[in-house]
C-alpha cells in the first residue's frame, strides 16, 4: 500500500534520511517539490525554519514511499530541478523542466 506521512520533528528527518528509502516532498503554499530524501537541497536549517520555528504556516515536509505516490498524493507536484528524483513511474510532463 502507497505510504505517506508528514515529518514533524528534526529526529523524524534524520531517521528518514538514514534509512535512505523513499522521498522528501516539500510543500509552499499551493505548490509541492518532490526531493530525494538525502539531496542536499533537503536541509534540517530550513525543517527547523519553516516546520519548527514557523510551524507549518507555511508549509510542510511529508515523507512517500515513490514518486508515484507523491504525485498522486499532491497533485501538480513538481521534480526538483537540483537532486532530479527518478520519473520512470510518473509521466515526465508533469514536472517542471
Amino acid at each position: 500500500m502507497p505510504e505517506k506521512r508528514e515529518i514533524l520533528d528534526l529526529d523524524e528527518l534524520r531517521k528518514l534520511r538514514l534509512a535512505d528509502e523513499g522521498y522528501v516532498v516539500i510543500t509552499t503554499g499551493k505548490q509541492a517539490t518532490i526531493h530525494k530524501v538525502n539531496a542536499e537541497c533537503v536541509s534540517s536549517t530550513n525543517f527547523r525554519l519553516k516546520v519548527i520555528i514557523n510551524e507549518r504556516k507555511q508549509g510542510s515536509y511529508f515523507w512517500v514511499d515513490g514518486v508515484a505516490t507523491a504525485a498522486r498524493e499532491f497533485p501538480g507536484a513538481k521534480r526538483c530541478r537540483v537532486c532530479k528524483p527518478e520519473v520512470l513511474l510518473v509521466d515526465p510532463s508533469t514536472f517542471e523542466r
